[in-house]
């Protein structure tokens, strides 16, 4: 077969060099905040040090109620810290507690006293200045969440935010290990804040969502009533409609599609995703519109965090059946469209209807979501084509648009998807250049092979960040390994694909 000449002979000197500069843009701004975040956590006893020291780059607040206090989720680290951050050039450090507070859980504080300088970081005991709105209902670790999803960082730094006793924190929970032994003197020497308990905050939702809520309750209230083997099936059945939106469910069907239908399939399924998924962040974080478990706390039957509209899971599940439809049954006879096409009407629905059912989406965040995904297909089936998918123009636009948004926005989601982009650009010169066949069995170990190499990727690539905890470092290892993850399944799949296939029969 005759190749076509490249149209882009210089694309990859132009690209590592755009690489070079979208990475700069990514992680300098975090890099530049590290130094608060020092490697070395073992902190000093609780003692008066009235002089201040010269290399303080770091000021965090300590908020208390009763035997209890405020904590934040991160979500770079993925654990437990107290609020705090980075002491710029115009501020002290008490002005940088006072603020921290502020951007990551929403409380305006008073900043009473110097409780202790832990290293280059100046812990504060704070106040805060109204009373915290905390939910009356507790989670299984006896952790009640804060009102604060009106805080600038929500989201996109901090998942949850939580009134809670320093005593119930598991081992390697906290972010700072050293400092553990020291929260409760800390949350002793603070004096109390003020808390309001609330099970019902609905009047702080605009009209839409209070006109919502109420059928919320009424479905969750007829679910709940149902009797015990009809809950369990009903239970099930959310279960199984809610697994497309999980991220885990479409990195295995992305594995399946590889294996069985090889490289170019895998490549739309990938590209439609990356696309989905950076929509549907990058909308939440402009939007800002809450869930309905943070209104009534009582609707939450499943877990989420971040910002609710669109439903991410309903608009990735959208679209993740709609391009197996566009694939196996658009052009095949009409019975066929028409039966895949009720198929793909379920599997929606039955997400939409599972994301309202757990309380993490109100009924106008799945049908935004759903509309919205109809026309990314749209958009899809004519960009994202056999043809296109495997050349590099594609990608080189895939890569530079998720990493300008990972660079605007600072999103950590937004850096792993531009990793993955790059990842898949870097690789598609292993992609076979003609059609392959395989046996069952061996189309078969290909996906065992790629879910080993895969599992191998994402386990020392966790260990690695656990045991790290700066955050520019976090995010760079966790970014590393999407990185590594993204060339395993496309060059390695590809690979494994051409050593296993059948020999070209000469004619």
């Amino acid at each position: 077969m005759i190749r076509e000449r490249d149209p882009y002979p210089y694309a990859p000197v132009c690209f590592f060099v755009l690489t070079l500069f979208l990475f700069g843009m990514v992680l300098m701004p975090r890099v530049a905040s590290a130094t608060e975040e020092n490697t070395e956590n073992i902190p000093r006893p609780v003692i008066s040090q009235p002089e201040q020291p010269t290399d303080l780059v770091g000021a965090a607040c300590v908020i208390r109620y009763g035997k209890k206090m405020i904590m934040v989720s991160e979500v770079i680290s993925q654990k437990l810290s107290i609020p705090g951050g980075y002491i710029d050039n115009r501020d002290t450090a008490s002005l940088t507690a006072q603020r921290e507070a502020k951007e990551e859980t929403g409380l305006d504080v008073d900043v009473v006293q110097l409780l202790q300088y832990r290293d280059r970081a100046a812990i504060f005991a704070c106040v805060a200045k109204q009373p915290i709105l905390v939910a009356d209902r507790s989670d299984s670790y006896q952790r009640h969440k804060v009102a604060s999803w009106q805080a600038q960082h929500f989201g996109s730094e901090i998942k949850n935010v939580y009134l809670m006793s320093p005593l119930t924190l598991a081992e390697g929970e906290y972010r700072y290990p050293g400092d553990m032994i020291y929260l409760y003197q800390w949350m002793q020497a603070t004096p109390e804040s003020e808390v309001v308990f609330f099970s019902d905050i609905r009047s702080q939702a605009n009209g839409l969502h209070q006109a919502e809520l109420p059928v919320i309750q009424k479905f969750q209230a007829w679910g709940k009533a149902l009797p015990d083997t009809a809950r369990v099936m009903f239970d099930s059945l959310m279960w199984l409609f809610n697994l497309p939106g999980e991220y885990w469910f479409v990195f295995l069907l992305i594995v399946v599609v590889a294996s069985l239908l090889g490289p170019g399939a895998m490549l739309q399924l990938v590209a439609a995703a990356i696309v989905t998924i950076l929509l549907s962040t990058w909308l939440k974080n402009v939007l800002h519109s809450p869930r309905p478990f943070y209104l009534i706390p009582d609707l939450q039957n499943g877990e989420a965090y971040g910002y609710g509209f669109p439903s991410g899971h309903t608009l990735l599940a959208t679209v993740i059946w709609g391009m197996l439809w566009l694939k196996f049954c658009v052009g095949k006879s009409w019975h066929h469209g028409k039966v895949g096409l009720l198929t793909l009407s379920i599997l929606v629905l039955g997400q939409a209807t599972a994301r309202v059912w757990y309380g993490v989406h109100f009924i106008s965040d799945t049908l935004a979501a759903m509309l919205i995904g109809v026309l990314l297909l749209v958009s899809f089936s004519r960009l994202i084509t056999p043809e296109t998918i495997r050349g590099k123009s594609i990608w080189l636009g895939i890569t530079v648009l998720t990493g300008v948004a990972a660079g605007l926005t600072q999103l950590p989601q937004h850096t792993y998807l531009f990793a993955i982009s790059l990842g898949v650009f870097l690789s598609l010169d292993a992609l076979p250049k003609r059609s392959l066949n395989l046996s069952v069995i061996r189309h078969f170990c290909v996906a065992i092979c790629l879910l080993l190499g895969a599992g191998g990727i994402a386990y020392f690539s966790a260990v690695l960040a656990n045991a790290c905890s700066v955050s520019p470092i976090i995010l760079s290892l966790r970014a590393a390994g999407a990185f590594l993850l993204a060339l395993w399944v496309v060059a390695g799949s590809s690979i494994m694909l051409r050593l296993l296939a059948e020999p070209e029969s000469k004619p």
